[in-house]
Order: C-alpha cells, then sequence, then structure tokens
C-alpha cells in the first residue's frame, strides 16, 4: 500500500470522526488495522488491493469509537468508584497499549476479507 493511499484513508477516518479526530491516534490506528489485515488475508501490506481500502476505513472506525477513544483530552476516565468517591484517568499511552492487545478484525469484517484472502505461502 502506498502512501498516498494510506493517507486517504486516515483523511477519510478523520473526516468521518470530525472534531473527535485526534491524528496520533488515527495514524496508529490505521497503521495497527492494515497490518492486521494483511495478516489475516497473507497478502503483504503492499500489495494490498485498493477495494479493500473502505474496509479498512471502517474497521478503524469501529476499532477508535467502540473504545471510546476519540475523548479530546489528554487523560480520559478508567473507571469511577462511588463509595468514597474515587476517579481513575488513563493516558494516550495506555490506549496505544489497549490498541496493541486488540485484535481488529471482528466478525463484522470476517465475510468481507474472506474474499480477499490467500492460502499462506
Amino acid at each position: 500500500m502506498n502512501d498516498e493511499r494510506k493517507k486517504e484513508i486516515k483523511d477519510k477516518v478523520t473526516q468521518l470522526l470530525g472534531d473527535k479526530a485526534n491524528t496520533n491516534l488515527i495514524d496508529f490506528s490505521v497503521d495497527r488495522v492494515i497490518q492486521s489485515v494483511a495478516n489475516f488475508t497473507n497478502i503483504p501490506v503492499d500489495e494490498l488491493p485498493p477495494e479493500i481500502d473502505s474496509t479498512i476505513t471502517a474497521m478503524c472506525l469501529q476499532l477508535i469509537q467502540t473504545h471510546e477513544w476519540t475523548n479530546s483530552s489528554s487523560d480520559v476516565v478508567n473507571s469511577i468508584s462511588e463509595g468514597d468517591v474515587s476517579v481513575n484517568f488513563g493516558s494516550p499511552a495506555e490506549i496505544y497499549a489497549q490498541i496493541q492487545k486488540l485484535n481488529p478484525i471482528t466478525d463484522d469484517f470476517i465475510s468481507d476479507l474472506i474474499h480477499f484472502r490467500r492460502l499462506p505461502q
């Protein structure tokens, strides 16, 4: 995948997130999703077909939105307790660590990706 295609995906994700967009988070998520798609389809990143770009975009949006990583503040609330009032905050670094642990390929996207999948070589 060339840099221009990757930039188009990042721009589309940014546009769809609107004012909630965080450039560093989007860059990291797009790179993570592209690598996961390449791993699942057994297609090297630089050979991914352009037809898969909309699926990658949707996967990035789902990854960011379902985990509510679009909070614009530098620290996000991780947990709140009522007894003796306790609020715990997380940092962007914790968010990036969470992204590393997740597999962005869910059942929602397997049917789309299976059409591109190759046998491992």
